[in-house]
């Protein structure tokens, strides 16, 4: 951009040029004046830059071992990119390891904290994180709403169907929860986060599931 073009600068060239063309010392007086001038007109001129969005963030307890903490960090890269556009709406979830569980995995809505059990496989611990993170968020984001009527019919369910069973517990044995379209929603989200489900299980999912849930986490 040329700052001489702006009628300010123009004007003040001008000024300077007529007054002090008969010194030298003045001249350069007032062309360090016209800088400073100028440089505050071009400041002010800036446009505000916007502050960075903060994502939300993984937070490991003290019961997490450091393979599991290395394996738990890059899956949350992948899962945040995959659900990028909704991060705005849900915040930080903490997670635990646990050697006594009902289920592979459990989340607390209440305290934000999701429970693994361990050990276990690789493909395992990618399994339940994805799948409880996608609890983390239809806990907490409001604009979920906006995707279960999409999902259910995708998945060929009438739309009065219950999201999820009232007091159903997070941590039940899947046998108990495969027809529950909250489970199968998360299930779908370990679908679309890593390309495919790694560990076979009772849940039937449709390909247009995972596409409604793949539209809704673009923000489309």
């Amino acid at each position: 951009m040329n700052w001489t073009n702006w009628p300010a600068a123009r004007w003040l060239k001008n000024w300077l040029t007529h007054n002090f063309r008969a010194s030298g010392s003045l001249i350069v007086t007032g062309a360090v004046f016209a800088i400073i001038v100028v440089g505050t007109i071009a400041a002010a001129r800036q446009p505000d830059e916007a502050p960075a969005e903060r994502q939300p963030q993984l937070i490991i307890g003290d019961t997490v071992g450091a393979d599991f903490e290395e394996l738990a960090q890059e899956t949350w890269t992948t899962f945040i990119a995959v659900f990028r556009a909704r991060s705005g709406c849900f915040g930080d979830v903490r997670l635990e390891a646990a050697r006594n569980l009902n289920s592979r995995a459990a989340y607390d809505p209440g305290s934000a904290i999701v429970t693994v059990r361990v050990p276990a496989t690789a493909a395992m611990l990618k399994s339940a994180l994805i799948h409880e993170w996608a609890h983390h968020i239809e806990f907490q984001c409001a604009a979920h709403q906006d995707l279960r009527p999409a999902f259910l019919a995708a998945q060929g369910l009438p739309p009065d169907t219950p999201w999820r069973l009232d007091n159903s517990p997070t941590d039940a044995p899947e046998i108990a929860w495969s027809n529950i379209p909250s489970e199968q929603y998360a299930e779908a989200a370990i679908e679309l986060a890593l390309g495919r489900r790694q560990i076979p299980g009772k849940i039937h999912l449709t390909k247009e599931a995972v596409q409604a849930l793949e539209m809704w986490a673009y923000g489309e």
